[in-house]
């Protein structure tokens, strides 16, 4: 006998050991999967041990018609009887690890704890909710209910999520407003008198999120923009002589440093000499139109020159994001200095 455990010992030690922690760990893995696959009709993927912090598996929803939505869950997994020892009036005590307690908070799929019962084969569950744990000594704990069932459990779990959504059809849309965006040699973006009076800056900022979203779609949309405003065509003023312009216009180019990159300076532009006015100090000298059907104005540079400054870090940010040439910001800065101070560019 002495000489067996001899023989017993010597063998072990040149093999690796399959300990009984590991053991019951796959049997519990082995009811979780099975229900999953043949009372759920979903997908059961088993985490790698080596990359296993609390997580033992992904549950992956499949509809009715074979449909995989890409919608998922966490599951941790525990086999024995003694998840099942302690309880209250509700249901199964489960207590937990700190160590993974945040890992489990911030993971970015509902997460499903579920213990198994190695005679009964039972399962039973909970999902993961910090709002409903409590501390436990130096670790944390949550009850299981008795009535949750795994078995029992697909509609329940699948109420967890949200309905799938068809993003493709969304996205089509966008797709098409992009490709016109792409196409089209230049475009209006009008503000409306509401939104002047109200400093509402939400659509024109989310329209050159928009046309930022990607480099490729910023780049075709270099130059394209002209600014327009709707509700002042009965008002016999101009629009730099109108009190709430002059307020508007300096808080709508704060709102855009990329302005000087996007804007029209084209045949006829019309959004930076509009702006430059409002912003600049000005001085009517006459209402008779001259021979190029124009106001005799003076007008002070110095804050069109501060506008110059100001815009063209922008500029310059949007030039290195794209990774354009030092030629290509040149030009676009002779474009649009020479719309705001023509007398002074050749």
């Amino acid at each position: 006998m002495y000489l067996l455990e001899l023989k017993v010992c010597a063998m072990s030690k040149g093999f690796p050991s399959y300990s009984k922690a590991a053991q019951k760990g796959e049997q519990g893995v082995d009811l979780v999967s099975r229900v999953i696959h043949e009372e759920y009709g979903w997908l059961f993927k088993r985490n790698h041990q080596e990359h296993d912090f609390g997580i033992d598996a992904q549950i992956e929803v499949v509809l009715e018609d074979g449909t995989v939505t890409g919608q998922m869950f966490a599951v941790q997994i525990k086999y024995g009887k003694s998840f099942f020892s302690e309880k209250n009036q509700w249901g199964y005590v489960y207590r937990g690890e700190l160590r993974h307690f945040n890992y489990l908070a911030n993971y970015q799929a509902p997460v499903l704890i579920t213990i198994c019962h190695p005679d009964s084969k039972d399962i039973y569950w909970v999902a993961f909710d910090p709002n409903i744990t409590s501390r436990a000594g130096e670790n944390w704990k949550i009850t299981i209910p008795f009535e949750n069932i795994f078995s029992e459990a697909k509609s329940a779990i699948s109420d967890l999520l949200p309905p799938p959504s068809d993003i493709l059809d969304e996205v089509q849309h966008y797709w098409a407003i992009n490709e016109a965006l792409v196409a089209t040699e230049y475009f209006h973006l009008i503000i409306d008198r509401t939104e002047v009076r109200e400093f509402d800056f939400t659509s024109v900022r989310a329209f050159f999120d928009r046309i930022r979203s990607t480099k490729e779609i910023a780049a075709h949309c270099q130059g394209k923009v002209e600014i327009s405003f709707h509700g002042y065509e009965n008002d016999v003023r101009e629009l730099y002589e109108i009190s709430e312009m002059r307020e508007f216009a300096p808080k709508l180019l704060e709102a855009l440093p990329e302005l000087f990159f996007f804007v029209y300076t084209g045949e006829l532009a019309y959004t930076l000499k509009t702006l430059a006015l409002c912003v600049a100090d000005i001085e009517v000298k006459t209402r008779d139109p001259n021979g190029k059907n124009s106001f005799q104005l003076e007008i002070s540079t110095e804050k069109i020159g501060k506008l110059l400054e100001s815009h063209y870090l922008g500029l310059n940010e949007m030039v290195c994001w794209l990774n354009l040439p030092d030629e290509e910001c040149e030009r676009i800065s002779k474009a649009v200095a020479k719309i705001l101070l023509p007398d002074l560019i050749l």
